[in-house]
């Protein structure tokens, strides 16, 4: 899949320069897949921050390319070219590139596995389900 990247000529148009996809480098967030979550995720993550303090995800291109890391603010490093997908109950979703383009097109929807796995911490708690086409 091929993120096609923002370019903004027009000084005018730009955005203000926190914005992180303002230098051009990052993809247009308009051709993102659209990431949502599942009602027992929302529930599981803020039950999770309660206990853990504010949380956010990453997916790398790692063996398990269907699982993203959960973990407290700042514990997950972030990569230059790591790309916000977006925010899940108030935490960030960060993916790699490589693992967006392995995921295709389509949705994406955040998940809860149902064995229940590390059922005490936040491993192995979530899973991202492709949706759409």
């Amino acid at each position: 899949m091929h993120v096609p990247l923002a370019r903004f000529t027009d000084v005018t148009s730009m955005p203000h320069p926190s914005d992180p996809y303002c230098s051009g480098l990052l993809p247009d967030p308009s051709h993102l897949p659209v990431l949502t979550a599942s009602v027992d995720a929302v529930l599981l993550i803020i039950r999770l921050s309660a206990r853990f303090g504010p949380l956010m995800f990453h997916h790398d291109d790692s063996a398990d390319p269907m699982q993203p890391r959960c973990r407290p603010v700042g514990s997950l490093k972030v990569g230059g070219d790591d790309i916000k997908l977006g925010e899940i109950s108030g935490c960030e979703y960060w993916i790699d590139p490589l693992a967006l383009e392995h995921l295709g097109p389509g949705g994406l929807l955040l998940d809860v596995l149902a064995d229940g796995r590390d059922a005490t911490g936040l491993a192995g708690r979530f899973i991202l389900r492709k949706i759409g086409h």
